[in-house]
């Protein structure tokens, strides 16, 4: 069972009148743990100004570049661990990112740290997380997840192919 509808209903309200930007952050080397940035691999062919990932550059410096451009929201794209069903997607705010997300994380810099900052340049952020099912070493990614990213996808190519102008 997926909660799809939920998190569409979720991002059409907070996504309208914005000028959002999405981050995927992961490790495709564990499994569901490569959701964000498998999640922006599929995006960025076709929207590359507005989707970026960890992978060509820390997620500072994309933070950084993000406070200096046009953008008012960005959106991090990544497995977390809250005690979901495998592949439910949720969407956490600045507020909720410390009850879910471990400052121990692989992250260099602790995402509410960079959550923080950002709110404190009056702009937005939230993080679009999925409950992973596998974060083995080298294991394939589950169907759960999978289908969680072919639904994101159908997601934000409809939205942003609808709102960029």
């Amino acid at each position: 069972m997926n909660n799809f509808r939920d998190i569409e209903k979720e991002l059409d309200s907070l996504l309208p009148n914005t000028s959002p930007a999405v981050v995927g952050l992961g490790n495709l080397d564990r499994a569901d743990d490569g959701f964000g940035i498998e999640l922006v691999g599929r995006l960025k062919k076709s929207f590359p100004d507005i989707i970026f990932s960890e992978l060509e550059k820390a997620v500072e410096g994309i933070v950084y570049d993000f406070l200096e451009f046009q953008f008012d929201l960005l959106i991090f794209a990544d497995a977390v661990h809250f005690k979901g069903i495998p592949g439910e997607l949720k969407i956490f705010n600045s507020k909720d990112i410390d009850r879910f997300v471990s400052p121990l994380s692989t992250h260099k810099v602790p995402l509410s740290l960079l959550m923080g900052l950002i709110q404190e340049h009056k702009k937005s952020s939230y993080l679009l997380g999925v409950q992973p099912a596998s974060i083995e070493f080298r294991g394939n990614m589950t169907p759960e997840v999978s289908s969680s990213i072919d639904f994101l996808e159908r997601y934000f190519k409809k939205f942003f192919r609808e709102n960029l102008s």
